[in-house]
């Protein structure tokens, strides 16, 4: 049984509370736009990020930032209760830059993972949850400055945790534990080497693993393919060198381990909406806005909608 309790929105965020009290694994793959904030409230959850599975227990907050893949699955037991919360970079990024504190990408670059609670902060914790909750069921008066002002309230508790080791699956005595270790290992084989890495086959190999097991467990843990996980590693490094290096399109489909700038342009698109001529050029209007006026709207717009940007929160 799914139980949602609740599911509020306003300007740039989105927040519910699911009750699941069967196995559930998410089924597809999952990487957005928009900063991830998890908690769980009961139950026990793996959680998968960008290349590592941690092992989340009740009263812990997890915290994901944009563009990682990442995916939940079933830990010790099916029953799992939880709240998240989706920000898109603004209007919250322009809030926080006002603090002179800490920006939003910067906090979410240096905390993405697993802050495990103590009894006292997990208890301020939920407070400020559900404060946020009712502010948005509510709409009183204010209740957007309450949002903020609760919201700052929640980073600041977990800017101010001590540092803690997190709880990685590898090092739990679980029936699950060489499943969740070798996928982690291939993910981070993939990450450090996706320009060279070609199939699917050459890395069973190179694990000394079987191809249908990999493949299997691969897609169940990060909800990716392995082709799938090294393609959005590639692109997401064309897209750095795009905006940052003088490397022409040939030469950054090289670089990022494509043998035909056809495929390289037929990926990308797929992956981000747009061709990487036009990616650039966007990317150069941000840079220089004076410049704007040489590219033409066509040249402004995706083709089509970022891969997964649809999918509903409640399938987290």
């Amino acid at each position: 049984m799914r139980q949602i309790v609740y599911e509020e929105e306003m300007n740039g965020l989105v927040m519910d509370r699911v009750i699941r009290d069967y196995e559930f694994n998410m089924a597809e793959k999952h990487i957005h736009d928009n900063y991830e904030i998890y908690y769980l409230l009961e139950g026990e959850r793996n959680y998968f990020i960008e290349k590592q599975t941690y092992l989340v227990r009740e009263g812990s907050l997890v915290f994901v930032n944009r563009h990682l893949i990442h995916n939940t699955g079933v830990s010790h037991t099916s029953y799992h209760d939880r709240i998240l919360i989706e920000l898109q970079a603004e209007p919250f990024s322009t809030f926080f830059n006002c603090t002179q504190e800490v920006t939003l990408s910067d906090f979410f670059r240096s905390h993405t993972g697993v802050v495990e609670l103590d009894a006292a902060r997990r208890t301020y914790i939920e407070a400020l949850l559900e404060g946020i909750h009712q502010d948005l069921k509510d709409k009183d008066t204010g209740y957007r400055l309450s949002v903020y002002s609760r919201l700052s309230s929640l980073l600041l508790c977990a800017m101010r945790c001590p540092l803690k080791k997190p709880t990685y699956l590898h090092s739990m005595n679980i029936y699950k534990n060489n499943k969740y270790t070798k996928v982690d290992e291939v993910a981070t084989y993939i990450a450090a080497n996706f320009a060279t890495v070609s199939s699917l086959s050459g890395l069973a190999e190179h694990f000394y693993i079987s191809r249908s097991y990999l493949s299997r467990v691969f897609k169940e843990v990060t909800g990716f393919t392995v082709s799938e996980y090294i393609n959005t590693a590639r692109i997401r490094q064309a897209q750095k060198l795009l905006e940052d290096s003088s490397l022409n399109i040939s030469e950054i489909s090289r670089e990022t381990g494509y043998e035909t700038v056809t495929y390289f342009e037929k990926i990308f698109k797929k992956h981000t909406g747009i061709t990487p001529l036009k990616y650039r050029r966007l990317h150069e209007i941000h840079k220089w806005p004076a410049d704007a006026s040489r590219y033409s709207v066509e040249d402004k717009q995706p083709d089509s909608a970022p891969l997964n940007s649809g999918q509903k929160k409640s399938d987290i």
